[in-house]
Order: C-alpha cells, then sequence, then structure tokens
C-alpha cells in the first residue's frame, strides 16, 4: 500500500498559487467583456451592413463615427502619385501581401483613402505595383471605415510629415499619421473597395478568427526578403479585401481557459502541500 499523505500548510506556496489564480480569473473577466463588446459590435456592423449603399456625400453629414461599416456609392480620381501600402496582409489563395493605400480626390475636391485590395508581396515596391494604376477614375461601392489607433505594447509606425522621409509602408491606418505626409488633408475616415458580394458574405469575410489563416505579425523592414511567387494569371488585382474582425467566440473560449487554468492553479498548490505521514 502507498503510504497516506496529510495537508501541511505552506504560506509560501498558498500566496503564490493564489496570487497567480486571481491574475488567471481576472484575465477571464477581462476576456468575458471583451466578448460582451463584441457582441455588441457585431450586432451593429450587422445592421449597418443591412442598409443600404448611399451616396458618400450624404453620409458624410453625419458624425464619422456612425460610418463605421456603412456601405456607401463613391466615384472620383485616384492620386497614384501618392499611394502606400499597408503591409502584413494575406489573402487565401496567394499568401502574405500587401494592400494598397491610395487617395482618391472627390468632386467636391475632398480626398478619401482607399484600401484598393491586396496583391502579393512580389510586387509591393513602387515600381511594381506601377503595373495596378492604369485607371484612375474609379466609380465603386465602399464599406466606411474609421482610423486605426495603435494598440498598447504594438510595434509602431515611422514618424512621418515635415522634416521625415516618405513612409510608403504602414502597419495600420492612422489617419492622422498617414495624413501628415501627404500635400492635402484627408477625411476622418477611409473605404475598403466591395467585391460584388451580399451583405451575408461580406459579413463572412469581416468577421473570421485566426485559425487556419496564419495571420502575420510584425515582419519589420524586412518583408522584401519572404517569398510570395508571381501574379496568379487567373485573378485581377488588386483584390478587395476586408480587415477582419475576430469574433466573440474567441473572446468566451478564452474565459474558460483562464477559468480552468486558474481551478488546475489552485488544485497544483494543494498538491504541493501534502506530506508524506511518518510511519510510528
Amino acid at each position: 500500500m502507498s503510504p497516506s499523505r496529510r495537508f501541511v500548510f505552506s504560506l509560501k506556496i498558498t500566496l503564490t498559487c493564489t496570487i497567480l489564480a486571481l491574475g488567471m480569473i481576472r484575465a477571464a473577466v477581462w476576456q468575458w467583456d471583451r466578448h460582451q463588446q463584441k457582441e455588441r459590435y457585431l450586432a451593429e456592423l450587422e445592421q449597418r451592413l443591412s442598409l443600404p449603399p448611399a451616396p458618400l456625400e450624404t453620409l458624410l453629414k453625419q458624425a464619422p463615427d456612425t460610418l463605421l461599416h456603412r456601405r456607401a456609392l463613391i466615384s472620383g480620381t485616384y492620386d497614384f502619385e501618392h499611394e502606400m501600402v499597408l503591409r502584413n496582409r494575406k489573402d487565401d489563395l496567394d499568401g502574405p501581401g500587401v494592400h494598397l493605400l491610395t487617395p482618391l480626390k472627390l468632386s467636391d475636391g475632398q480626398v478619401l483613402l482607399i484600401d484598393r485590395g491586396y496583391v502579393p508581396l512580389s510586387v509591393q515596391s513602387q515600381q511594381e505595383r506601377a503595373q495596378f494604376q492604369k485607371v484612375k477614375e474609379a466609380s465603386f461601392t465602399g464599406l466606411l471605415k474609421v482610423s486605426v489607433k495603435r494598440r498598447l505594447l504594438a510595434p509602431n509606425d515611422r514618424p512621418s510629415g515635415e522634416g521625415y522621409p516618405w513612409v510608403d509602408s504602414w502597419l495600420r491606418v492612422n489617419l492622422e499619421k498617414i495624413g501628415a505626409q501627404l500635400p492635402y488633408p484627408l477625411l476622418p475616415i477611409y473605404a475598403e473597395i466591395m467585391p460584388e458580394e451580399s451583405v451575408q458574405e461580406a459579413q463572412k469575410e469581416i468577421v473570421k478568427g485566426s485559425k487556419g489563416r496564419q495571420e502575420i505579425f510584425f515582419l519589420g523592414s524586412n518583408m522584401t526578403n519572404v517569398s510570395a511567387g508571381g501574379l496568379n494569371p487567373k485573378r485581377t488585382y488588386p483584390v478587395p479585401s476586408h480587415s477582419t474582425i475576430v469574433p466573440s467566440a474567441t473572446h468566451l473560449a478564452y474565459v474558460y481557459e483562464w477559468s480552468f487554468m486558474a481551478l488546475l492553479t489552485l488544485l497544483i498548490g494543494y498538491v504541493l502541500q501534502l506530506r508524506r505521514q511518518n510511519k510510528t
């Protein structure tokens, strides 16, 4: 028979495991809050996508925050001279690449930044992407988006504006920083070109988990060293693409994971305080 064990209290083990478990419970609560926020966000997304496309001139009369995920009828003239790229993008067929960010001059003189879509890494340079700049006049349905701020601890874009060199590659669409290097002001929103698809299909493309997509994280300035192959002759570039949103279920899964880890930590703390009884 195996020797019996008894519980011998250890302040060090108890405090350590309790603090770790409380931290994990706090993480679970935070993920639950994120889950609820994402549920409200996705409900708003669905509601706004269901609205019919409206002329951009009409929508601009509203506050920028109310325009997120509204569909707009947009037309204007591209300014290819000041085109940039949004790096760390991925396509399900072609792999890693970039999105083309091109200013569009509207009929009233205002300028809207347009995410024209995806191209492979092999054609991200200014010289190579000139092949996608043949048509300056454009009319399309666009999905309106708001400026993206840098998250805590996330890598930063290079400084831009007067006194700094031209920044051709960006990690996020921060309209204030991008606009600082342009010779004209940008509207406080930007737009992604929408492919011909139903509202339901658009929502599926927007709300995606990271599993199976093999997200590309910060690659720094060495992105040119990543091989992405050539252009697919069966596709027309740039390919309209949406920036994606993690579904609410992902946050809910983290709630369960952190809760389980907290319980496991407390159990481990208990087991570590079991001692063998000495035979008399």
